[in-house]
């Protein structure tokens, strides 16, 4: 889920707080230094697509970074640069990525949101029948926490998500609702969960290890999306690199690929944004060294180099696609 002052949020204002702090055209990223083992292998797991018309830039963009296959989360308003508060427009976020999946059905993998409280069991049955795969939760962001994860009014969805055996993509931010978090994971043990930017803990991998240890079904993704969140990750994963290394090699199977991306196209240099951000979070696992903006000592950002951590190919394999295949079942078969 950056400075939309937390992830998966007014991606927009993003674009225009950091203009003034940074450069007009960030560098190109750092050249892969260690090729994935298999190019059609690399598998996304976590882009909100705005719109239809931003779907030939993003299948432009998975081209030119290899990526074979991507999973696209409908987005509410706010997060997609629209305006508005809480859930407000998710259900035509649903309806983009249905239709973009339906017109591009061996690249993008949709993933429909519902309002935890209000929507039915069936509505998840509706969209599943026309084609969903997963669902994204946001209700875990601070700026869609209408009340708590696991309040009873979110029972009959979760058990049926968890009857239906469907992927979901769910962002809580644990400093805040772990606690709701685990309430969840204890009454659904058969989730089939992924938490993204290592469950909200990519600045505390004491926090991370304690919640990994703690729900061995439990996956992650490695996503740091855009701007000061992400350079805020990448800061400290670089200081923990060695401790991150042991991380991943502990337990390769409970780890997804995933960059982020937020398909709003604002200010002159949006490509160039979209392609450092998804390379940079590629450049996390697979190579010696990426570019990402870093914050200077002084306030704001700059493009600058960080250190890699170069996984293996045994190891990329799984992170890259492997397990994100094995999350998404029949809907990669």
């Amino acid at each position: 889920m950056h400075a939309r002052r937390g992830p998966c949020a007014l991606a927009l204002l993003l674009v225009t707080a950091l203009s003034a702090c940074r450069s007009e055209n960030p560098p190109p990223p750092a050249a892969s230094t260690t090729p994935a083992p298999d190019d059609g292998t690399i598998l996304d797991a976590h882009i909100h697509l705005t719109d239809m018309e931003a779907v030939p830039a993003l299948l432009g963009l998975l081209d030119r970074k290899g990526v074979k296959r991507a999973v696209v989360l409908a987005t509410p308003d706010a997060t997609a640069g629209r305006g508005g508060k809480g859930l407000a427009g998710y259900q035509r976020g649903n309806e983009v990525v249905l239709a973009a999946a339906a017109a591009h059905p061996t690249r993008l993998i949709p993933f429909v949101t519902l309002d935890l409280a209000h929507d039915e069991p069936q509505t998840l049955d509706a969209l599943l029948a026309r084609g969903a795969c997963g669902v994204k939760l946001y209700d875990g962001h601070h700026a869609f926490h209408e009340r708590p994860l696991d309040d009873p009014a979110h029972r009959p969805l979760f058990a049926r998500m968890e009857e239906r055996d469907v992927p979901v993509l769910v962002h809580v931010n644990t400093v805040r609702f772990r606690g709701e978090l685990e309430g969840v994971l204890r009454a659904f043990p058969k989730l089939r969960a992924v938490c993204p930017h290592l469950c909200g803990s990519r600045t505390d991998l004491d926090r991370f290890e304690a919640i990994r240890d703690a729900f061995p079904s439990l996956l992650f993704d490695t996503s740091h999306g855009s701007s000061d969140a992400a350079a805020q990750g990448f800061t400290y994963l670089e200081k923990e690199h060695d401790r991150l290394r042991k991380i991943l090699e502990k337990t390769p199977e409970r780890f997804l690929f995933g960059s982020d991306l937020v398909t709003v196209r604002a200010g002159p240099t949006w490509q160039d944004e979209w392609d450092m951000q998804v390379s940079a979070n590629l450049g996390l696992l697979r190579d010696e060294s990426f570019t990402f903006w870093r914050q200077n000592p002084l306030g704001g950002l700059s493009p600058a180099p960080y250190r890699g951590q170069a996984l293996p190919a045994a190891l990329l394999q799984k992170l890259l696609g492997e397990n994100a295949r094995r999350w998404l079942g029949s809907c990669v078969r």
